[in-house]
């Protein structure tokens, strides 16, 4: 099951943690907006609507909160060094872009994990597959062109 913004509003109130407006804003960015946003991402698109309401510690602090809840979790893409945030805690797998950058959930039956043999016990695995989205395949069939994601 994913979690909504309402279960996660829930839970920050059962965890006796105020609802501040910068709160509110970050959850609605989270859960309605974004999609594998990193902080910074995350900052600017809420600086775009509320200039000067939000600070980047902030966007941290309440990332970390919202984490140790269990409520988000980072990950590193493939293909660079910057932490992403993801609403879904379930596992699941990442397809990443790289032309554009954009990242979206897949859940794909992988190899079980208990036919790594004896001595190593697994107990989780990851998996991002890259290629283009259709977005920018059409752009580059249409031979237009397009960003590349660092």
């Amino acid at each position: 099951m994913q979690i909504t913004i309402n279960d996660a509003i829930r839970h920050l109130q059962a965890a006796n943690i105020r609802m501040t407006k910068q709160r509110e804003l970050i959850l609605e960015h989270l859960y309605l907006k974004l999609s594998h946003p990193t902080a910074e991402e995350l900052f600017e698109s809420i600086y775009a609507a509320y200039p000067k309401y939000v600070s980047m510690t902030t966007i941290y602090k309440n990332l970390r909160t919202l984490k140790e809840l269990g409520l988000l979790k980072d990950f590193h893409t493939h293909h660079g060094d910057i932490l992403r945030y993801d609403t879904n805690t379930e596992p699941h797998h990442h397809l990443y872009c790289v032309h554009c950058g954009k990242i979206q959930d897949f859940t794909a039956a992988l190899p079980a994990l208990a036919e790594f043999g004896d001595g190593f016990r697994p107990e989780n695995a990851y998996l991002e597959v890259s290629g283009i989205c259709d977005s920018c395949e059409q752009l580059q069939l249409q031979g237009q062109s397009f960003k590349v994601a660092i």
